[in-house]
């Protein structure tokens, strides 16, 4: 079997925290013990995922607890799990050392070989900033057939390290998280965030959703994380079942068939995103902003020249780098995706500023 019951609790872990005020990162790598099961045994009749504490998974060799939901505590018996639009994300814990890792449990409309495909197309630039996530495995039949067997809902779940931070749309919404956000922090989180956009662009690849909520700060030294990066778009691979069209706020108001399903696909978003990153720590931009706001500019202001907002944005732009100016506009008045400056552009005038 492979999610049965533990012999006895699993040891102690920190709190998890969805926010912390200034966040510690702790990248843990996969376990090496992690790997396709080699034994030939009869699967057990299919059983639906549904962990309890004081339950453990096994995959490969590697047996992970699940840890308590940080709210209700141990004594409520519920798992730590997120429930997104594409997938519920459960927070577990290896048996052997107590690093804690995630697991990325697919809705059934979601599941498929493209998420197979991103995490071993990902797994080469793991090392390299904002792509920490590429250091995960994916549970496909292929590998794991006896396990797949087993728990059906767990084809195409993706096993990678716990993160911990907050993400961009956090510190947005955090108004008194944002008065401590400097112009400095901006030219910091910005550059990493240009550089991993622009690393998956230079290999002809697209994260496809760049949004507020898909970027993980890490650090106070401007660290960050790409979440969500299950759906890449990737040179010579089918069109996936469900259109990429990104996240309101950060979606080119005239995309073609193809959403965001493109090489240029991350050009428009990230530079709206780029851009709320090298504005926001000027008062006036956050005081035209309005509150609970998870991006600077909603779906129906995008590249209006009316809005006082968007000159507000654009002075703080010039303020704190002013080659990312022309960038910032160019995508503003651009036709199509394409139109828009490419990634390693926001990249290199971040550098020679921060050089400067």
């Amino acid at each position: 079997q492979y999610l049965y019951p533990y012999p006895q609790q699993p040891q102690s872990a920190p709190s998890p925290s969805y926010a912390p005020p200034a966040p510690q990162y702790q990248q843990p790598t996969l376990p090496p013990h992690v790997a396709p099961a080699q034994s030939s045994q009869d699967a057990a009749m299919p059983t639906r995922f549904e962990p309890q504490l004081g339950m453990q998974l096994l995959i490969g060799e590697a047996r992970f607890g699940f840890m308590p939901h940080p709210i209700f505590g141990a004594e409520m018996d519920e798992v730590f799990v997120v429930e997104g639009g594409e997938a519920l994300l459960y927070q577990l814990q290896d048996v052997a050392n107590g690093a804690l890792y995630a697991l990325k449990v697919m809705k059934p409309s979601y599941r498929g070989e493209e998420i197979a495909r991103s995490v071993a197309s990902l797994r080469p630039y793991a090392t390299l900033p904002g792509l920490q996530l590429g250091n995960r495995i994916c549970l496909t039949r292929a590998e794991y057939p006896a396990l797949i067997a087993a728990l059906p809902d767990l084809e195409f779940a993706v096993l990678m390290p716990w993160l911990t931070g907050r993400t961009w749309a956090g510190l947005l919404t955090d108004r008194a998280a944002s008065e401590t956000y400097y112009a400095r922090d901006a030219l910091q989180v910005a550059l990493r965030t240009a550089q991993a956009l622009w690393e998956l662009e230079a290999h002809h690849m697209a994260h496809t959703d760049v949004a507020s909520g898909n970027v993980m700060l890490l650090s106070e030294k401007g660290e960050i994380a790409l979440l969500d990066v299950e759906t890449l778009y990737m040179l010579n691979t089918p069109t996936p079942r469900f259109k990429r069209l990104g996240t309101p706020g950060y979606q080119h108001p005239r995309l073609d068939a193809r959403g965001q399903w493109r090489p240029e696909g991350d050009r428009f978003a990230g530079a709206i995103l780029l851009t709320e990153m090298l504005t926001w720590w000027d008062p006036t931009v956050r005081a035209l902003t309005p509150d609970g706001a998870e991006t600077l500019f909603q779906p129906q202001e995008l590249q209006s020249l009316t809005l006082p907002r968007w000159q507000a944005a654009r002075d703080a732009l010039w303020n704190t780098c002013p080659p990312a100016l022309a960038l910032f506009d160019q995508a503003w008045a651009a036709a199509d995706l394409a139109d828009c400056a490419e990634l390693g552009a926001w990249a290199m005038v971040l550098l020679q500023q921060i050089g400067a």
